[in-house]
This record gives structure tokens, C-alpha cells and sequence, in this order.
């Protein structure tokens, strides 16, 4: 190996190893990143200090903390934006069916069973009280029947029932299994918007680089049926006001409006005492 310098040392680094031989999906994919890591530090001429600061960062990010149990790289991932290019990536094949979304860092293997029309939380005095009618179909419109359906979303105060030791276990978190028409319908909470979790050093980071931290009002849907992949999306309420600015950059044209219904007759009919909201989606899974 000739001595190091400032021109060769990119070159060594990918040129180290059998050069894809072993594994050359790995390889392409460490030579481009080797290649824009280097290329970013000449760009603005990073000090060590620097690199010290970065490295400290890193480690706060794998610290597991309250609200992360698992440490905030997944966060973080989301607020870069890098989540949802990955995203973009994949679904620019999916034409004419609902677009896929993120995952997000809150979603929990073993939601619990809840049976078709099933209420998925606890209502607060001050939250709004809504019933969503889902339908899930192919992109040729055949109902996808008997679907594996999870659902999570925060309440209306915008928090996921892990982020507050008062809120019960699984509070707006449920598996659903869609009928034979591949129709769905649950009992929630018109979701509250709710600032990504700031005390970290992702949170850090968005002050100082003067970025609030809100995401939009949204409810998660993973789909599972026969023949297809697993269908990951989010479904946006377009009354929110950071629909536009969402933190994660992941709000695209899966937006829905909600219906207010105050009529006495109806809230009778539902058996409340105040007025509810109602919303219908059809999804089209790829």
C-alpha cells in the first residue's frame, strides 16, 4: 500500500477487501457511502473536534432513554429525512395504489386481537370520539378478505400509551382481521398532533438547528394479506396544522378530511353526549 494522502486515502478504503467478492451488494453499497462520507468531510473541512462532537452524538443516539427504549437512530433516521427517500424509493413502483409510509420508531410486535367495529382506547373527557370504515382491496378491486390489519396511533393529547406510565397498556394499538368483503371498521380518537420527543439529542439537534419537532395528526396501518408483501403506511388528517410541515417529511397525498356529526338524533344513536367524527378510506394495497 503506498503512504496515505488526502488523494488516495478514498480509494484505499474501498480498495481494503476482496472488492465485492464476498458479499457485492455490501460492497456497493459501503464504497458509495465511504465515497460521500469522504467527499462531505472535504467539503466542509471537518476539524477532529468536530468528528468528536459527531461521535459523542452517535453514542447518545444509541442510548436507550424513556421515551425510546432502543435509542433514538430510528428517529433520527426519520427527522434527516432518510426514512422516507428509502420509502420513496420503493413505492415509486406502486402506481395507482396507496402510497407506503413509514414504519415509525413506536410500533410494538403482539398488538392484541380486537374484533371488527371494536373500540381501540380510552376516550378522554376532552377528546373527540371517531369511527373510521375502512375498506381494503387490490389495485384490481378485488376485496382482500380476512386481512391482518394493525392499527396504532397516539391519543388526543398526541401520546402513544409507552410514552406515559398513566395510560394503559396497548391504549389505541389493535390487530383487526378485515370481513369477507375486506371491510373494517374501529372505534378511536381523533388523533392529537404531538412533538417528537425533544429531550435527546435528536431533539438537540432540531433547536439548534431551529426546526420544530411537530408531526402531523396520523393513524398507522400495517396490512398483511395472501399474495401480497406487508403494506406499511400512514393515514394524515388534513386539519392539522403541520400537515404541511411535518418533522419527518413523510406526508405526501394519503391525507383524509373527517366528517363532524352534533346532530341529537345521531349522537343518541351512538350513545354520546357529545359530537363525534366519522372518516372513510378505501386502501388499494399493491
Amino acid at each position: 500500500m503506498p503512504a496515505i494522502t488526502l488523494e488516495n486515502i478514498t480509494d484505499a478504503v474501498i480498495n481494503h477487501g476482496d472488492k465485492g467478492k464476498t458479499n457485492p451488494r455490501l460492497h456497493e453499497i459501503y464504497s458509495s457511502l465511504v465515497k460521500h462520507l469522504h467527499a462531505f468531510q472535504r467539503e466542509v473541512n471537518l476539524t477532529t473536534e468536530e468528528l468528536e462532537i459527531g461521535r459523542q452524538f452517535l453514542f447518545k443516539l444509541a442510548t436507550p432513554n424513556q421515551d425510546f427504549p432502543n435509542g433514538e437512530i430510528h428517529l433520527m433516521t426519520d427527522c434527516l429525512g432518510i426514512s422516507e427517500v428509502s420509502i420513496l424509493l420503493e413505492d415509486n413502483k406502486n402506481h395507482g395504489t396507496t402510497e407506503m409510509n413509514v414504519e415509525g420508531p413506536l410500533f410494538i410486535e403482539g398488538l392484541p386481537e380486537r374484533a371488527n367495529g371494536a373500540l381501540v382506547g380510552e376516550i378522554g373527557a376532552n377528546d373527540k370520539p371517531l369511527f373510521v370504515t375502512n375498506k381494503f382491496q387490490d389495485k384490481h378491486g378485488k376485496p382482500l378478505a380476512n386481512a391482518i390489519v394493525d392499527v396504532w396511533q397516539p391519543n388526543g393529547d398526541g401520546f402513544y400509551f409507552v410514552q406515559r406510565d398513566y395510560l394503559p397498556k396497548w391504549n389505541f394499538y389493535g390487530r383487526f382481521h378485515t370481513d369477507a368483503s375486506g371491510n373494517l371498521n374501529f372505534a378511536t380518537v381523533v388523533p392529537g398532533d404531538y412533538p417528537v420527543p425533544t429531550s435527546g439529542p435528536t431533539g438537540s439537534m432540531l433547536q439548534q438547528l431551529g426546526r420544530h419537532g411537530y408531526r402531523a395528526a396520523h393513524i398507522h396501518y400495517i396490512v398483511r394479506a395472501t399474495g401480497h408483501d406487508d403494506f406499511t403506511t400512514m393515514m394524515y388528517f388534513n386539519h392539522s396544522p403541520y400537515v404541511d410541515s411535518d418533522t419527518i417529511f413523510s406526508v405526501k397525498d394519503f391525507r383524509v378530511d373527517i366528517v363532524k356529526h352534533d346532530n341529537a338524533a345521531e349522537l343518541k344513536a351512538r350513545g354520546l353526549d357529545k359530537p363525534f367524527y366519522t372518516l372513510e378510506y378505501t386502501f388499494v394495497i399493491p
